[in-house]
């Protein structure tokens, strides 16, 4: 097992990203191929595989993953990693330590702040199909949520485990999906008064 500075090392080495703490975070629940890693960080944070595998690969030749390779019947064989002891120092070393500012990429947002070169109708139709987007994707994270709390009553109770933050980051992800959708009415509000003093 490696010692602080070794780890400290490590980290430096790797040029570990978000990306590869949330694999790790990930994998540290239970042994999972590229493809389960996609799936549950779906809800959090979408990547695609083309993300995950390269990563996966990093952190297993920096010995904080390792892999093996499961035959499957009537299937291809599946590859799934495991975090290693030295994996676990290194996620559970950088919680707590001062994260970099949020990113936020949003084309929509992007094409909002030219939207004024665009006909008010043509901007609130934009607007509603937003809304119907933020709709349909609270949905699907209130059924993932629903799914979760009633598969792990106690265990969402429980801050030592991984079930409990699941719970809390789903729900905060409808609660962005919520204010977005609030935001998003008040601003075709805004503009349909507007367009009735035209």
């Amino acid at each position: 097992m490696m010692d602080g500075g070794q780890m400290a090392n490590v980290k430096k080495e790797a040029k570990l990203n978000t990306l590869c703490y949330q694999c790790l975070g990930i994998l540290l629940r239970e042994p999972q191929s590229g493809y389960d890693i996609v799936k549950q960080l779906e809800p959090i944070r979408p990547v695609n595989t083309s993300q995950v595998y390269p990563t996966l690969t990093r952190l297993e030749k920096q010995g904080l993953v390792k892999s093996e390779e499961l035959a499957q019947t009537g299937r291809p064989n599946k590859r799934v990693y495991t975090v290693t002891e030295d994996g676990r120092d290194v996620l559970t070393d950088w919680i707590g330590t001062e994260p970099d500012p949020p990113v936020l990429r949003d084309d929509f947002l992007t094409m909002l702040y030219s939207a004024w070169t665009k006909d008010p109708e043509e901007v609130v139709a934009m607007l509603e199909r937003r809304l119907d987007y933020l709709h349909a994707t609270m949905q699907w994270l209130e059924t993932l949520l629903g799914e979760h709390r009633a598969r792990y009553p106690e265990e969402i109770k429980n801050p030592r485990d991984w079930r409990f933050f699941r719970n809390v980051l789903l729900a905060r992800r409808i609660a962005n999906f919520q204010e977005e959708a609030v935001w998003s009415r008040g601003v075709i509000h805004m503009l349909k008064e507007a367009m009735s003093h035209d």
